[in-house]
Order: C-alpha cells, then sequence, then structure tokens
C-alpha cells in the first residue's frame, strides 16, 4: 500500500479524521464527528476525543488494511499564538550566508522562546526580506547588501492543549507526527474554499517554500533550512 498519512483536525464544533495517501495526494477516507471542544478546558476535548478514537481506529483499521500509529495533528483554536517579529543586520557590502540566515532565526526563536513559556511553536514563516531598504520575496542567500531586514512570523500553540494531547494519544499508542494549525494549511488553498484535505496534504508536504521546518523534539531539523536552501541554491 501507497504510503498514507492520518490527520485529526479539532476545531469547536467538529472532529475531523482524514486517511490520505500523501504521494498520489488522493483522499482514501474522511469522516466527521459533531462535538463541542471547549479549548478554554482540554478535558472536553479529551472526553470527546476518548468517546470516539478507539472504535473508529479499529473499524478503520478493518476497512483499509493498515495500522494507524502515528497521526498529524490539526489544530484549528483560537488560543493560538501568532507573534510577528523582524530582524536588522549589518553585512557592510559582503555576501549573506546562510549560516548568517539562519542564525538570525535561531535569535529570534530564542527571543519567542524566553518570552512565552506556555507556548510551542508551530510554524516559523519568513515574511519579508528587506536589502538595503529593497523588498525581496526569496531567500537572499549570495546576495552583496550592506544591510538586511527579515520579518517572519512564529504560529504557536498553548502547551496547555499540546501536552494532554500528547499524553493521551501516547496512552493510545499513537504518535503524533506532526502538528499543524488548521487557519495556516487553509492560506495555503488556492482559493476560498474549506477544503480541510487539501490544506492538511499542502501544510504536510510544505509547499510554503518560505516555511521553516521543525522537528518537535529538537525545534529544528533538515539542518534547520536544509529543504528552503535546496530549493534556493
Amino acid at each position: 500500500m501507497d504510503k498514507l498519512e492520518v490527520f485529526i483536525n479539532l476545531d469547536y464544533q467538529k472532529i475531523s479524521l482524514i486517511i490520505i495517501d500523501i504521494q498520489n495526494k488522493k483522499k482514501i477516507k474522511f469522516t466527521e464527528f459533531e462535538v463541542l471542544n471547549d479549548f478554554n478546558n482540554i478535558d472536553t476535548i479529551l472526553d470527546n476525543l476518548n468517546k470516539i478514537l478507539k472504535g473508529l481506529i479499529i473499524d478503520l483499521e478493518k476497512e483499509i488494511d493498515y495500522t494507524i500509529n502515528s497521526i498529524n495533528l490539526m489544530i484549528d483554536s483560537p488560543l493560538n499564538l501568532y507573534i510577528d517579529l523582524s530582524v536588522k543586520k549589518n553585512f557592510d557590502q559582503t555576501k549573506i550566508q546562510k549560516n548568517q540566515l539562519e542564525y538570525l532565526i535561531q535569535d529570534l526563536k530564542q527571543q519567542i522562546l524566553r518570552n512565552n513559556g506556555e507556548f510551542i511553536i508551530g510554524h516559523i514563516l519568513l515574511k519579508n526580506f528587506f536589502i538595503n531598504g529593497t523588498y525581496h520575496s526569496e531567500m537572499p542567500v549570495g546576495k552583496v547588501c550592506k544591510d538586511l531586514i527579515l520579518e517572519a512570523q512564529f504560529v504557536c500553540f498553548s502547551t496547555k492543549i499540546i501536552e494532554p494531547l500528547k499524553n493521551f494519544f501516547d496512552k493510545h499508542q499513537i504518535k503524533i507526527n506532526k502538528i499543524i494549525c488548521t487557519k495556516y494549511a487553509r492560506t495555503l488553498l488556492d482559493d476560498d474554499s474549506d477544503n480541510l484535505k487539501e490544506a492538511a496534504t499542502r501544510a504536510f508536504l510544505g509547499s510554503n517554500i518560505n516555511e521553516v521546518e521543525i522537528n518537535q523534539k529538537k525545534s529544528t531539523k533538515l539542518g534547520f533550512f536544509e529543504r528552503i536552501f535546496h530549493i534556493f541554491s
């Protein structure tokens, strides 16, 4: 069987489960449960999950003959935090090196973590680059400049939500592979449609080339910018 990815989306009124053949971008299964999730009271969400998850996974594994031992968790919560930061560096008319950009993003990330201890970073989005005051849409590796301004957005999740959810899925022997902000994933769609399957696929595959990939265990992966710099080199 082709590589399948399982997505569970949590919002105020629904718990949605999507199974996608990620290689062919084909929806294998989509099901929704009408519930009331209170993100200010994580116990309501855990109770809803507990009622539906075990039987659902058993039925799905029989139906598609596929063992579900990991999921991608999508969260559509008003408690998600969006932080915009910028940093300026003088390059004295030298070429911008990728390790220098890594350092700038790492510095911004540490500022977020120091000042927002109850949140974890879910997405790092590189928004704008200004070289000598001129806007650039792409990573300016190798460009000669006097000064660079880098603007980034950090999408963060409350640990009051994430930690109990991790513990819940651990008890069911299910690993959380990626945590995705549903609102951000929907911005990756080409139109205003509410296509959760397409949004999940694009977020999982990293269709935004200016998103820095994050390893939840180490906070970075692929040499921090390996995927991005492969694209721009």
